[in-house]
């Protein structure tokens, strides 16, 4: 399914999926994800609206404008809306579920097309942000991918749904879904795959789980901190622990669900401020969200490093048991827009369930992450792994969901290499002036403070041998030099009058080197990829089969 060029969502941004519904065609852009019907827009979500100049920019559809919409036929009545994401925000939209047809553009053949394609058609109503002010209308909607029945009935009437009425017209070999949802911001282009997946979106080991008629989930064991190479941002290389970290409830793990449609990392509070408590962050009560402090010297060399959020996962399908995935922190960078705030803010995406929703995996970790099911009624599976980063091929290798799992030979890091700036110097900030020296760094930082380094040097002839291997840890690590000199200690008298004089030293607070930005990337389409003349409403690229 061909990306469109066009991205969206004032939280993103977004990469999107150009369809068409109804005769004649009305041409929408889509999020992909989410299951049974697909949410659309129509016109009336913009009236009354305060934010009529961004709605409706993804497109909108009128069954009154289509000989094929069928409103009628289901006459269930329901409730209004009150999540677009699985629980994870809050709104009061007016829906409708009604059929028509859908196309899906094809860059080399006739449209594929799904007749009596099921629809939950948004009427009157509005977002919120979450301390409940400032109603606003949905961007987008979204392309649903599926669901454990082959159809979606009400009142006996059934609708089709996606890849099982693809796969029924033998349009599709299999009722699956290969997903990744890539980065417009670093030109990891969208991968979305109906009867397979592209092999090239899969690294490492892959996990299989079992799916039972729930939203996908799995259990989350930690969440760490680390950095792939060069010197590492943090006073530690790596972290792990930090799900639990100050939260004694959590003991061993925490059940969460993988979802296309929740935009963040939707974790325990206690999580999301314990991975804030690295960074140069600052909470804002108003969004539920922490945003980068980008006049921090550190933002830049931070979010340009190779470091990364580590995911691990119980996978029993796994030889080893566990499942690590890793987002680098160039994808936790996103950008709030209107009309969540006033002008363009750069925010870290972690936020507890807001609207009763589950703890979620949503779009923020699948840039990183590819996820596939296997709608099959008597054996339904869905998949997860490591994805790569842009530094990977733009040629889709079209492969069918099979045991063994066939993905890339190309590692993570190779993926990102070109696309990050590792540390080879830090800053050293003096807390009284707030000047600032360079200084080199061979190892990653550990903090030690100037007088501990000056009084290394100094000592007997007697114990100089000594106090230059004392000398080397004390400079390469704090706690390095604690044990040495406790190990030195009882040796030498001389080495603890120097480890007094130390201790009377003031600390240091270390700081990074700003690294210089990297040259900018365009999102580009796989070389096979052709765009198709654009007009208002949008209307759709190319397709490759």
């Amino acid at each position: 399914v061909l990306p469109s060029s066009n991205t969206y969502g004032p939280d993103g941004p977004w990469q999107t999926v150009n369809v068409s519904i109804g005769t004649p065609p009305q041409y929408v852009q889509l999020l992909p994800g989410g299951y049974w019907a697909s949410v659309i827009l129509s016109p009336d979500i913009c009236k009354e609206n305060t934010q009529a100049q961004i709605c409706g920019t993804s497109g909108l559809y009128d069954p009154v404008d289509s000989e094929s919409a069928d409103t009628e036929s289901i006459r269930i009545q329901l409730p209004d809306l009150g999540s677009l994401d699985g629980g994870q925000s809050q709104a009061n939209i007016s829906i409708q579920q009604i059929m028509d047809t859908l196309r899906i553009p094809d860059a080399l053949e006739s449209p594929t097309v799904v007749q009596n394609f099921s629809i939950k058609l948004l009427g009157r109503g509005s977002m919120t942000l979450p301390d409940g002010s400032a109603g606003y209308p949905p961007q987008l909607g979204n392309l649903a991918l599926g669901a454990p029945n082959i159809k979606q009935t009400f009142d006996n009437i059934s609708t089709n749904l996606i890849p099982s009425a693809l796969n029924l017209s033998n349009q599709i070999s299999s009722n699956t879904f290969g997903l990744h949802v890539g980065s417009a911001a670093l030109g990891i282009p969208l991968s979305l795959w109906l009867g397979g997946y592209d092999s090239s979106r899969v690294l490492g080991p892959v996990s299989s789980q079992r799916y039972f008629g729930d939203p996908c989930r799995v259990d989350l064991l930690d969440v760490g901190i680390g950095v792939d190479n060069g010197i590492s941002p943090f006073p530690f290389v790596e972290k792990q622990g930090v799900l639990q970290q100050g939260n004694e409830s959590i003991s061993d793990s925490i059940q969460v669900s993988i979802d296309p449609l929740a935009p963040y990392l939707h974790l325990p509070q206690s999580a999301c401020d314990a991975i804030a408590s690295y960074l140069p962050v600052t909470y804002q009560n108003k969004h539920k969200l922490y945003f980068w402090n980008t006049d921090d010297p550190r933002y830049e060399p931070l979010v340009k490093s190779p470091s990364y959020l580590s995911f691990t996962f119980r996978a029993t399908s796994l030889p080893q048991a566990e499942l690590t995935i890793k987002v680098p922190f160039r994808l936790l960078n996103l950008t709030l827009q209107a009309p969540l705030i006033d002008r363009p803010t750069q925010y870290f995406p972690c936020q507890s369930p807001q609207a009763g929703g589950l703890y979620t995996l949503g779009r923020a970790f699948l840039q990183a992450a590819f996820l596939g099911i296997n709608w099959d009624q008597d054996n339904a599976i869905w998949w997860l792994a490591q994805a790569p980063g842009p530094d990977t091929g733009r040629t889709p290798l079209q492969e069918q969901f099979a045991d063994p799992f066939r993905g890339s030979t190309a590692t993570w890091s190779d993926s990102w290499k070109g696309h990050w700036t590792p540390l080879s110097q830090k800053i050293s900030t003096d807390s009284s002036t707030g000047s600032t020296t360079m200084t080199d760094a061979a190892t990653p930082a550990s903090g030690l403070s100037t007088g501990a380094k000056a009084g290394i040097g100094v000592g007997c002839a007697a114990a100089a041998a000594l106090v230059a291997v004392a000398g080397l840890y004390f400079y390469r690590s704090r706690a390095r030099a604690r044990r040495a000199t406790k190990m030195h200690l009882q040796q030498a008298a001389e080495e603890k009058r120097i480890k007094e004089e130390e201790e009377l030293k003031g600390p240091q607070i270390p700081f990074m080197v700003e690294a210089a930005d990297p040259e900018p990337v365009e999102m580009t389409h796989r070389e096979m990829f052709q765009e198709l003349p654009g007009s208002t409403p949008p209307q759709p690229p190319p397709k490759q089969r």
